[in-house]
């Protein structure tokens, strides 16, 4: 395989593995209900993608990648685990919020312009993420909010995955796009425009 379609299988599977989490996000904000049969369905698509984006990234030597096909991973096997397995899936669910915090970070720190831009969108909604549903954690146990302050309390940490991830799947796009670009350029430079 060339170099060319590795980076466009890599950063298609990276696109995919962030689009099912920001998707269920949204289909869980239009139905609740639809919310966990989204996730079973979906959850092993998100969980194949991130795996092979971890694959792909390890083979390459690229940190920041492995780090957010990690949280790719384990977001959906969080979510996807049994109830007896509850312990497992809190730690793999505060994994996958730490990861995607990290490569937030990681992009801030090594990019530069839109990467960096979007790296700063990534670290803010998974810091929101994460420091919502440990505030929330601690909160419940001291005091139990009142029935119409429950809905904007759960929609926050929701609003933080889904920047988190939307934002992650716009970093792997370039890749995928680029072919379209230079498609366009060629298309232009052989116009017979008079």
């Amino acid at each position: 395989m060339d170099q060319t379609r590795y980076e466009r299988l890599s950063a298609l599977a990276a696109v995919v593995a962030a689009l099912v989490p920001a998707v269920t996000v949204v289909i869980g904000w239009l139905d609740r209900m639809a919310a966990w049969p989204t996730w079973s369905g979906l959850g092993v698509v998100g969980l194949v993608a991130g795996a092979v984006t971890a694959v792909l990234a390890a083979r390459r030597g690229d940190r920041a990648t492995l780090g957010f096909g990690l949280a790719a991973v384990a977001l959906p096997l969080g979510v996807l685990l049994p109830t007896a397995l509850h312990p497992v899936a809190t730690v793999l669910l505060l994994l996958a919020r730490v990861l995607l915090l990290v490569f937030g970070v990681v992009l801030v720190v090594r990019s530069s312009g839109s990467r960096r831009t979007a790296g700063w969108f990534v670290t803010v909604g998974a810091g929101v993420w994460l420091l919502s549903e440990a505030v929330m954690n601690v909160l419940f146990r001291v005091w139990i909010p009142p029935q119409e302050a429950l809905l904007p309390l759960f929609t926050v940490p929701q609003v933080g995955e889904f920047v988190g991830f939307a934002t992650a799947a716009l970093v792997f796009v370039p890749p995928l796009v680029r072919p379209v670009g230079a498609g366009v350029r060629r298309l232009w430079e052989t116009a017979d425009v008079r």
